[in-house]
């Protein structure tokens, strides 16, 4: 049976005007123009730092993707010849252009004009394996300054979460940016210095020891804890697209959050963590044995405890949490389950519920 089977049969399905709303507003969210920027232009308005006040510049989260010098040569050798190469994407930031995707293009074509590398071994011009840039003849190095690169600007109106979605959709780089990593080069603020202090604290890293293996250890770390944070408070609010939810309640509150909320969350999330340490150690975990942590499970355990604590701040159960591993939460913690908010709500308020229920009075 499909999850979304699972969820009609429960009444929890998006109606078919959900849907749909749902679509439209999404594509409203994104305004640009399509233009043709020839490699001479890029190169001369290119500046790698945002700093150094380049018309073209690559964003801080995007800063540690590299390609291999050969990766470099075989771009060289496809804009040389004309190939297509895909499409470079800009944003408009008050006249300057911040590369949402194409960073390695544009970063490749800017080295080998300031003749910064020779090309490698090529496939097709292999007559050229070797040359640097002043070493073309000067016909080629007109023609490869006049070669068009197609190019989307985004209009300076698209969101900020809506642009860094773009680039986790778009990034062809050949190496994937963890969200947590995309979100401390994008968004950096004291919320988020608040989110990597307590995925970094001891007693977090012991409830989570082992991460999937498709996943930088350090920056689930600090999803997960992103997820705490934002969901313990907005739960309810939670509709659709994770990713986006997350991003705009992290922009928010690193504009808004004070000395008393950051040192209040600091402090909740401690005691959560205590309170799992000391009675439920390996509930992160399908079945308490370790290997991979699922973020669905996560979060109806550690914000479902979160909430329970709110509610009774002594809380101490009676009895063993038995439950925690059993068949119903099991089912609510399938991770297909994610997207979906009536379901977000069910397994973190089944926690919470079965918690209050089962602690002293």
């Amino acid at each position: 049976m499909s999850d979304y089977e699972i969820q009609k049969g429960l009444n929890l399905a998006p109606s078919e005007e959900e849907i749909t709303a749902v679509i439209e507003a999404a594509r409203r969210d994104v305004r640009y123009l399509v233009t043709d920027y020839p490699v001479e232009l890029l190169v001369q308005k290119f500046k790698e730092e945002p700093e150094q006040e380049g018309d073209i510049y690559i964003p801080e989260y995007q800063r540690k993707l590299r390609w291999s010098e050969q990766a470099q040569s075989y771009f060289i050798e496809s804009v040389i010849l004309r190939i297509p190469v895909p499409p470079i994407f800009f944003y408009d930031v008050k006249g300057r252009l911040e590369i949402v995707d194409g960073s390695q293009r544009v970063r490749t074509l800017a080295r080998f004009v300031n003749n910064e590398f020779a090309l490698g071994d090529l496939d097709k011009l292999d007559i050229l394996s070797g040359f640097r840039y002043a070493d073309f003849p000067l016909t080629v190095r007109k023609r490869l300054f006049n070669t068009p690169i197609r190019s989307f600007v985004l209009d300076e109106g698209t969101d900020e979460s809506t642009r860094i979605e773009l680039f986790r959709r778009l990034n062809t780089t050949g190496k994937t940016l963890h969200d947590a990593e995309i979100r401390k080069g994008a968004f950096r603020g004291r919320f988020l210095d608040l989110i990597l202090e307590c995925a970094a604290t001891d007693i977090f890293k012991q409830l989570s020891p082992k991460i999937t293996k498709a996943a930088d250890p350090e920056s689930e770390r600090q999803e997960l804890v992103t997820r705490f944070f934002i969901y313990s408070d907005h739960y309810t609010e939670f509709k659709h697209d994770v990713r986006r939810f997350l991003d705009l309640n992290v922009i928010e509150l690193n504009k808004t959050i004070t000395d008393a909320q950051v040192h209040h969350m600091r402090d909740e999330f401690l005691r959560t963590m205590t309170f799992v340490t000391d009675n439920y150690p390996k509930a992160f975990y399908r079945g308490g044995k370790g290997g991979t942590l699922p973020r669905v499970r996560f979060e109806a355990v550690a914000v479902g405890t979160c909430l329970a604590l709110r509610q009774k701040p002594n809380l101490k159960l009676t009895s063993d949490p038995d439950w925690i591993f059993g068949d119903q939460l099991n089912a609510l913690v399938r991770t297909d389950a994610s997207n979906s908010g009536p379901r977000l709500r069910v397994r973190i308020e089944f926690v919470r519920d079965r918690l209050l229920a089962q602690s002293n009075d």
